[in-house]
């Protein structure tokens, strides 16, 4: 009777958080990287006070990033959100330098093969239609921009609610899966620490690395003299857990931009900047943190990145290594169970 009715209490916590997936899993992960924190904290205070420092704590992580952005990149990206509104209207032209090498290379492609002008001069038209229509959908995702930053607010805050109750119930959770499965307290633990092991290494190699990265970048942008240096090093943040590409999407046109436009000298020291320092951050970083928690190589965690970001979402960047995690820790359980009965 007390397996059904522990079976029958997750089956009803499970419906109860079902529309609440990603935040649930999120929140999941983050109490089992900052349970010890936890701990400490009520080791030294009442149970109350070391609930509002977490939750505090937990607050402060969140905000500080926001407000970051929220005071360096926002500025930043709405100039040049106007200069390219500016750019647009006086029909988009193209620097003199750039469209010299475009007029030479264009010319250079006819004399050898006369049948490509008609598919240039098409190209040209799909590329100002499409160059239309991403402006257009700019402009239009900028005015539902309110509405998106509510929904981003409201999850925030079931994500803080719920990471607080998983961390706050975590003895109560492990008692209940004790009643599911009796005798398997040992494993229970495993599964535990595998899952704190996952959950720090995806943290520090996929969201602090990335951090680390898009700072870098943005950090040879403003001594090269780029505009707006910190909106493109928040989008660095978010290409760099883009797998084989990475910061490259951000720092490699900006260097060819440089090169066509200020000089060679200019593209080459961003171009080396962004390979050797940028590029060579993430190589040394991102391999070590995620190997310190996860027994597998980077070629099958790169795979569940890109498996679990098209199933996912972008919330695929943290369920892929971690659920690759899990399952390789239920492999080794399910060997010792087939040794212990074979005994």
């Amino acid at each position: 009777m007390a397996r059904i009715l522990a079976f029958l209490a997750l089956a009803l916590w499970c419906i109860l958080l079902s529309p609440y997936p990603t935040a649930v899993f999120i929140a999941a992960v983050t109490a089992a990287l900052t349970l010890p924190i936890y701990r400490w904290l009520r080791a030294r205070m009442r149970k109350t006070a070391a609930v509002t420092c977490f939750s505090l704590g937990l607050i402060g992580c969140l905000a500080t990033p926001i407000t970051i952005v929220t005071l360096m990149v926002v500025p930043q990206a709405m100039e040049g959100a106007s200069r390219l509104a500016d750019w647009w209207q006086a029909g988009h032209p193209i620097p003199e330098s750039i469209s010299y090498y475009l007029i030479e290379t264009q010319r250079f492609l006819i004399r050898y093969i006369p049948e490509i002008a008609r598919y240039v001069d098409k190209f040209q038209s799909n590329l100002t239609s499409m160059g239309d229509s991403l402006f257009r959908n700019a402009l239009s995702s900028g005015l539902g921009l309110a509405g998106d930053t509510m929904s981003m607010v409201w999850a925030m805050c079931i994500y803080v609610v719920f990471t607080c109750l998983i961390v706050v119930y975590v003895p109560a959770i492990r008692k209940v899966m004790l009643l599911a499965l009796p005798g398997c307290e040992a494993m229970i633990d495993r599964f535990g620490r595998v899952l704190h092991d996952a959950s720090r290494s995806v943290f520090i190699g996929i969201v602090f690395v990335p951090i680390i990265q898009g700072t870098l970048t943005g950090i040879g942008l403003g001594f090269l003299g780029v505009p707006d240096p910190a909106f493109w090093g928040v989008l660095a943040v978010f290409a760099a857990v883009i797998p084989l590409a990475g910061t490259a999407l951000v720092w490699l046109p900006i260097s060819v931009y440089l090169w066509a436009v200020d000089s060679l000298a200019s593209g080459l020291m961003l171009l080396a900047w962004g390979s050797i320092v940028v590029t060579g951050a993430d190589n040394l970083l991102r391999p070590y943190f995620l190997s310190t928690g996860i027994e597998a190589s980077m070629i099958v965690l790169l795979l569940s990145i890109i498996c679990s970001i098209a199933v996912f979402g972008p919330v695929g960047v943290i369920a892929g290594p971690v659920m690759v995690a899990v399952a390789l820790q239920a492999v080794k359980e399910s060997e010792l169970l087939s040794k212990k009965d074979e005994v």
